[in-house]
């Protein structure tokens, strides 16, 4: 079983011929296939019940805007043996670059547990630029936000802030006309401290001059906040400043960290925490529900 994986380099050649970015998928058949399976001896449809009873993936691909998704659905059968799944699971990622594109359902997750592919997939990536844009535009318009920005490693101070503007420039892509706030969480400060950066970094002083808008880099998220805000954790590892977060805030983790989402339920319960995960666990569900039977004379159903 191999997975189209995409490395940093065919990502960026694939961005310049305007070839969409691939995330791929993997979930297990959902238990109500059985008895698809067994009604469709009876139909004649027989490759859906091979696929679906017998030792093959399915897979189908569909597209939004600038991604491109790739799912894999594997059979219930490879459920009930872990450590052949495992060791599948891993050939897999061992014979693909860039196997950080990879996205593991929870289901599946919970079954590898503490196995070794249970170790390669327990902590999930942090989406591309274009994804996390995505998720981002799926939540609704919030007037705030802050962004809890991912550490670049710099040690110097200038070059962090100028990684973190280039992630910035591609997350937002020209969509801050409506904010009334922006503030980014990062590495290269400590505690409480603030600056404003329009004068520091170019990309910042346009966002100024078309809005008005000063972008403001701290060490942490504003302890008063306002009413319609939204926070985009994209750093893994983060200790969350849970009594610095204004009240009612949407809080989208892009890290998918089970113990922030516990952090964030036992503390603040008027938060509502939203992972990319479960976005996109909610968003195969509803596409396979929708086309998981539909045939193609290639046996490759859903493309």
């Amino acid at each position: 079983m191999k997975f189209p994986f995409e490395n940093k380099k065919a990502l960026h050649e694939n961005r310049a011929n305007s070839i969409p970015l691939t995330m791929v998928y993997i979930d297990a058949f959902l238990p109500w296939d059985r008895d698809m399976a067994k009604r469709a001896r009876h139909t004649g449809k027989g490759f859906i019940r091979r696929r679906i009873m017998g030792n093959r993936p399915l897979e189908w691909t569909v597209s939004e805007e600038e991604i491109q998704f790739r799912f894999h659905m594997l059979p219930e059968g490879w459920m009930k043996k872990t450590e052949k799944l495992c060791g599948r699971l891993l050939e897999a990622v061992a014979e693909a670059p860039g196997g950080n594109q990879i996205w593991m359902a929870p289901e599946l997750r919970n079954i590898l547990g503490k196995t070794k592919a249970g170790a390669v997939f327990s902590s999930l990536p942090v989406p591309e630029p274009a994804l996390m844009r995505l998720l981002w535009k799926q939540q609704g318009f919030f007037p705030y936000m802050t962004i809890i920005m991912p550490d670049f490693g710099k040690e110097d101070f200038y070059e962090e802030i100028e990684a973190e503007a280039e992630l910035v420039r591609e997350f937002l892509e020209g969509d801050y006309d409506g904010l009334n706030g922006l503030l980014l969480v990062s590495r290269a400060l400590e505690g409480g401290l603030q600056i404003s950066l329009e004068e520091e970094v170019p990309y910042y002083s346009h966002i100024y001059q078309d809005t008005g808008l000063p972008v403001i880099c701290a060490g942490s998220p504003a302890v008063a906040g306002s009413r319609g805000s939204i926070c985009i954790d994209m750093r893994p590892g983060y200790r969350i400043a849970f009594r610095r977060l204004p009240e009612n805030t949407i809080y989208l983790d892009m890290t998918s960290e089970a113990e922030k989402e516990r952090l964030l339920c036992a503390k603040r319960k008027d938060i509502s925490y939203v992972s990319a995960l479960n976005i996109l666990d909610t968003y195969v569900r509803k596409r396979y529900n929708t086309n998981r039977y539909q045939e193609s004379d290639d046996n490759q159903p859903y493309k």
